[in-house]
């Protein structure tokens, strides 16, 4: 029968009969491509006609922009791919991404042709632990790359690109627990007097403010007031802020800082924007401050504390000073009882001690 025809170039037109005599008129992109529009009829007529009334929505189909699909992830190599593209990857924190990508990077040279499919299959849970094994020396690092491993494979199972993720529930290696660990202050005067003044400034605002090492780093003038110091700490993508109280210690750090500053604005230099900075002027780097902490560390002889214990010692000089435990816990930003297990063991404790050296020396000035 006659019809107008309608004119798409490349495009692929196909005419079926289906069940019970009536026809359907399919429009492809391209031939083998995706479908645009489907026309049916109880009757060749009708579906010319139902293709006629459908004209200009089907030159609309396709003249509409083609996404190609997504290729579906054969490979691990495709999973990492995918993931790194994702917003679940591209929103963490630049310094997170770049560690991860390392990592990515190295799980890609491992296991990138090993194809997903595999994921089922038995023994290749016992690859992975092989995998994490070969750094059995260093089981911090170890348990970081099963870490990525297990994120990227529960990334593959929520899109659909694997079937199961095998590094699920793989325990780690590195368990020391160092939830009521600090640096008493025999050991942080020690440390000090290996350091470089402006390290030692750096330490001593830790010890005094209880600060992870990335928000110390990162601290800013701008943050600072008489009173307090305010941020959003980057340990919660900058989410929480936090407020910490200036102790009359915190305020002398600052105010040597402060001096440091207005002296070097006044030989005509331009002063860093950032509280803390190295010997050469720069603002600290994440790294460069704890090497200068454990150099420092090793020096005065001091076995198995880290930078990161500052933060006990923080609690501890908070919970001296009458604080609570709820009100430490929101300055640092640790549960509960880790505050209080800590004010068990160093603070109360010494407070016992003395109030029994004092009850003893009464009774001995008494006899």
């Amino acid at each position: 029968m006659k019809r107008k025809a309608i004119r798409l170039p490349g495009a692929h037109r196909v005419e079926k009969r289906l069940a019970g005599g009536r026809v359907a008129i399919y429009w492809y992109r391209f031939r083998g491509g995706p479908l645009l529009m489907a026309f049916r009829g109880e009757t060749l007529a009708a579906a010319f006609k139902a293709e006629a009334e459908g004209a200009t929505a089907l030159a609309a189909a396709y003249s509409a922009p083609h996404v190609a699909p997504t290729p579906a992830a054969t490979t691990i190599r495709d999973v990492v791919t995918r993931y790194k593209a994702a917003p679940e990857f591209l929103k963490l924190r630049d310094s997170t991404r770049l560690q991860w990508s390392r990592w990515l990077d190295e799980i890609i040279q491992e296991f990138g042709d090993l194809p997903t499919r595999a994921l089922k299959a038995k023994g290749i849970r016992d690859e992975f632990l092989k995998w994490r094994d070969r750094r059995a020396d260093k089981p911090r690092t170890a348990d970081y790359g099963i870490q990525v491993l297990k994120r990227v494979l529960s990334f593959g199972l929520d899109r659909e690109l694997v079937e199961a993720n095998p590094a699920e529930g793989i325990g780690a290696l590195y368990r020391a627990n160092r939830a009521d660990k600090i640096v008493e202050e025999a050991e942080l005067t020690a440390i000090l007097s290996h350091v470089t003044p402006e390290a030692a400034l750096a330490i001593r605002l830790a010890a005094e403010t209880g600060m992870r090492r990335g928000d110390l780093v990162n601290l800013k003038w701008d943050h600072v007031t008489d009173t307090m110091i305010q941020f959003a700490t980057g340990k919660s993508n900058s989410t929480r802020h936090v407020a910490i109280p200036l102790t009359t210690e915190a305020r002398a750090i600052v105010a040597e800082l402060r001096a440091k500053r207005d002296k070097l604005r006044a030989s005509g230099a331009v002063p860093s924007a950032f509280l803390l900075t190295s010997d050469r002027g720069l603002p600290w780097a994440k790294d460069s401050l704890t090497q200068a902490f454990i150099r420092a560390r090793d020096k005065a002889g001091i076995n198995d504390k880290h930078l990161h214990d500052l933060r006990g010692t923080a609690v501890t000089r908070f919970a001296a000073r009458k604080l609570t435990n709820e009100q430490v816990a929101d300055i640092v930003g640790w549960e509960l009882s880790r505050v209080a297990s800590i004010r068990k063991r160093y603070v109360d404790a010494t407070r016992i001690a003395e109030a029994v050296v004092s009850l003893l020396e009464s009774d001995a000035k008494a006899g």
